[in-house]
């Protein structure tokens, strides 16, 4: 049965979607069969990914149908052999509406949703990762109840430290819904080497003070142009990658390569 991991900052633009996307195309080439969740009605990561596998979006079922339908499976869309998508559009601003809909009296089970529905998919994956909107909201309920493991985002910069800060704390909260939810990491995302200020936001959270010292990633993802360019153009396909390609994919590979290791270490 598949790894259940909801990446996560209560800040926005700090590279959630991005490290989603770049974790669930690194996995799918090293054969683990994947599958991105999108469930942030803004549908970056399902546009980032359709970029990538030049995948129409043109009368797909978004995730917000099947889940109307009760039955996930409608809107899954391969991407290529070892990755799947379930898409989202901006039909997943009513999924609050739709809980109340689905569990009239039974206020409580409304975290439990989405995961009474994905379990008819795990067994068919090594990993699910689900993209989340940086907010409190029952996207984030519902992927957390659904999820093994938390992986925080954390740009270097003051209000993503406090935002990875907030969502450390939130799990604990999501614990009486998900006894089992246990918090994989704090990843640095996009840290330049040579700015005082990003040196002191790593500094302040490996602090005494902080709740999330012990949590935070040996590896980092350095700020690179090649990572915004992704974004623009799509992951670049192996036949046509350049240097710069490959550099910034192995960076990728190796915080991959911890996320792996810590998790076979719980």
């Amino acid at each position: 049965m598949a790894q259940v991991i909801t990446f996560g900052n209560f800040k926005g633009g700090v590279g959630k979607t991005t490290s989603s996307v770049m974790f669930a195309y690194i996995l799918q080439e090293q054969g683990y069969k994947t599958l991105l969740v999108d469930l942030d009605p803004q549908a970056n990561s399902t546009s980032f990914l359709a970029n990538t596998f030049e995948v129409s979006l043109n009368n797909f079922v978004s995730i917000y149908e099947a889940m109307e339908m009760e039955d996930l499976s409608k809107a899954v869309l391969s991407m290529s052999a070892n990755l799947d998508l379930l898409p989202s559009a901006v039909d997943l601003v009513k999924f609050g509406d739709l809980l109340n809909q689905k569990n009239k009296g039974h206020a409580g089970n409304k975290h439990y949703y989405f995961d009474y529905l994905l379990g008819e998919l795990k067994d068919n994956y090594d990993f699910v990762i689900i993209d989340v909107p940086p907010t409190i909201s029952e996207n984030t309920n519902n992927a957390l109840v659904a999820s093994n493991y938390s992986l925080i985002i954390m740009q270097s910069e003051p209000d993503s430290l406090a935002g990875a800060i907030d969502f450390n704390d939130y799990i604990k909260g999501m614990k009486q819904f998900n006894p089992d939810l246990e918090v994989l990491g704090v990843l640095p995302y996009l840290v330049n080497k040579r700015s005082k200020i990003d040196e002191y936001i790593l500094e302040k959270s490996l602090s005494e003070d902080l709740n999330i010292k012990d949590l935070v990633f040996k590896s980092h993802i350095y700020e690179r142009e090649r990572v915004k360019r992704f974004r623009i153009n799509g992951i670049t396909s192996s036949n046509n990658r350049d240097f710069h390609d490959k550099k910034t994919l192995k960076m990728y590979e190796k915080v991959v390569k911890e996320f792996l290791k810590r998790m076979d270490e719980k």
